[in-house]
């Protein structure tokens, strides 16, 4: 599998800048690591261990973002300790670095996007006439690969970029009787669910690839892209996450409009910009935070300058620290919990961006996260294309 490299961008309001933290993380070893962790006795992996719950290795998509997996893996961690043989005195140690693995690998089995279908994917690329000009492994059109030949199937950015880039597919749709088809999300989900498990593509490497948020910010205004989303259609305003299936859809519809008008970007100008629209996250509710610490009895721990707990106001909140956390301190954190006969807290994703809303609030001066929900990765790879150019 490739390596990729996540960068957890930290908001911080005393000098109202950003910084950012870089960890390699790769996907084999988050793998190896969910292996050696003992995860397999419950998950099968690639047909290994467990049955009692699911399977870690199947490429499919989950619908998670990352801080929604963040919070079902805190939830979780006692009964994972629990079947693994943990004991609530042992000392476990997970790196940053041994974090970002976990997400390079969770990155590279599509637990990011919609829950697709792949039958609804073949039957897609028929009732679209993707399949008029494109074969899956013989050309129907001279000027058109088939999809066996398609070199950015499994580099969602590239293949975003040839989506944005496809001002010559025109012609093409021309000669052969094509109007040019709309996608959702979910239908963009389903296509890529069925192409990705083709015989010839299942065994390729994943890539993905994403750059500075920042960086994007800039091209997205410089190409005037807000030009049109400002107001009910700012893209800021969302109150969901995007994902990459939005953006893919987002683009490819984009083009039945604008075919001609609007300049081609490269590779990295298309992961500047989709960095950005994974930096837009859903904004938390600092009133319904406060009410979460206060039920979820954080603050027993957390506010008790006595107690050996880190105050939060002060804390990265972003998922790769969280599941560090949890696993190098969750079961003394555990027993220290069962001494105060205090339930291990269940968290939810909107948990995790109201309470720290709401300790954004209280500590204004404090250096709290951002609570990006995607940590941004970036293969040491050099990324492939699909289409000719």
């Amino acid at each position: 599998m490739t390596q990729f490299l996540i960068i957890a961008s930290l908001a911080v309001a005393s000098c109202g800048g950003l910084l950012a933290e870089t960890t390699t993380g790769d996907a084999a070893r988050g793998e190896q690591l969910l292996r050696d962790r003992g995860c397999i006795v419950c998950h099968k992996m690639n047909g290994e261990g467990g049955n009692g719950a699911p399977d870690l290795g199947a490429r499919r998509s989950r619908n998670y973002t990352p801080v929604g997996l963040a919070g079902v893996m805190w939830s979780h961690a006692p009964s994972a300790w629990a079947q693994a043989g943990v004991r609530s005195n042992e000392t476990l140690t997970l790196s940053a670095g041994q974090a970002a693995d976990l997400f390079a690998y969770f990155t590279s089995r599509r637990y990011f996007e919609p829950l697709g279908d792949a039958r609804r994917g073949k039957q897609l690329f028929r009732a679209k006439q993707c399949s008029a000009c494109h074969g899956i492994r013989e050309s129907v059109s001279a000027d058109a690969p088939p999809v066996v030949a398609w070199r950015s199937l499994r580099d969602p950015i590239g293949f975003a970029e040839d989506m944005w880039n496809l001002q010559a597919m025109g012609p093409s749709f021309d000669r052969n009787g094509v109007n040019h088809p709309r996608f959702t999300s979910q239908e963009i989900n389903d296509l890529f669910l069925y192409l990705d498990n083709l015989r010839e593509i299942r065994g390729k490497k994943s890539k993905f690839q994403l750059a500075g948020s920042e960086t994007g910010r800039i091209l997205f205004h410089t190409m005037q892209c807000d030009s049109c989303h400002q107001g009910k259609q700012s893209l800021e305003q969302r109150t969901e996450r995007v994902s990459m299936a939005d953006i893919q859809a987002a683009i490819w519809n984009h083009a039945s409009t604008r075919l001609g008008g609007r300049p081609a970007v490269s590779h990295d100008q298309m992961s500047d910009l989709v960095a950005y629209l994974w930096s837009l996250e859903p904004r938390g509710d600092a009133r319904r935070g406060e009410l979460a610490f206060t039920k979820k009895k954080c603050a027993t721990c957390h506010a008790d300058q006595g107690s050996n707990a880190p105050m939060l106001s002060d804390r990265d909140l972003s998922p790769v620290s969280m599941i560090a956390a949890l696993w190098s301190h969750g079961p003394a954190m555990q027993t220290e919990m069962n001494r105060r006969s205090l339930s291990w807290p269940q968290i939810r994703k909107s948990d995790i961006y109201d309470m720290a809303a709401y300790l954004r609030h209280r500590h204004p001066s404090g250096a709290i996260s951002r609570l990006l929900a995607a940590p941004l990765w970036a293969p040491v790879d050099p990324p492939p294309a699909i289409l000719n150019r």
